[in-house]
């Protein structure tokens, strides 16, 4: 994770070959998410990734599109297929926008870093990636829920 290791995109794509060989299935959509300023997981790993899931799937490591998501969030994505998402200023967490608005997600808290994008949501105890609102495979996710007692040992949730 730090400082992190540099390999060729084959070298990398050989890794996922390896752990999965004579798979010919379909790969899952990849979204990868970076602070540049994370001290745990270095930011240089956010590019290993992309040459590693890239190169599993086939594709250049040039984007195919790249665009600004809100102030200091940008993203590259690799023939819909591999994205990666970088937060200036972010260090090591989820990037959340605190509050209740339909474009907000949530609540910063230790591992949940205050920045003006969502990386995930969740509902029913699973994570979803915002926008594409595909299911992260991340399941028993911190949930907060305020109940009233409405009668001796009677509880309700509000």
């Amino acid at each position: 994770m730090n400082p992190g290791v540099d390999q060729t995109p084959a070298a990398w794509g050989d890794l996922v070959r390896a752990a999965s060989s004579g798979y010919t299935g379909k790969r899952p959509l990849v979204s990868i998410w970076q602070g540049t300023s994370d001290t745990t997981v270095a930011p240089m790993n956010a590019g290993e990734l992309r040459d590693q899931f890239t190169n599993v799937a086939g594709l250049s490591q040039t984007p195919t599109s790249t665009g600004t998501v809100a102030s200091g969030v940008t993203h590259e994505d690799y023939a819909g297929r591999v994205r990666v998402t970088r937060v200036q200023g972010m260090t090591h967490g989820t990037a959340v926008d605190p509050g209740t608005g339909t474009a907000q997600c949530g609540t910063a808290g230790a591992s949940f870093i205050d920045t003006s994008v969502c990386a995930a949501y969740q509902s029913g105890g699973y994570a979803y990636a915002t926008g594409s609102n595909q299911n992260l495979g991340l399941y028993n996710t911190y949930y907060t829920s305020t109940l009233r007692q409405t009668s001796t040992g009677y509880w309700e949730k509000c």
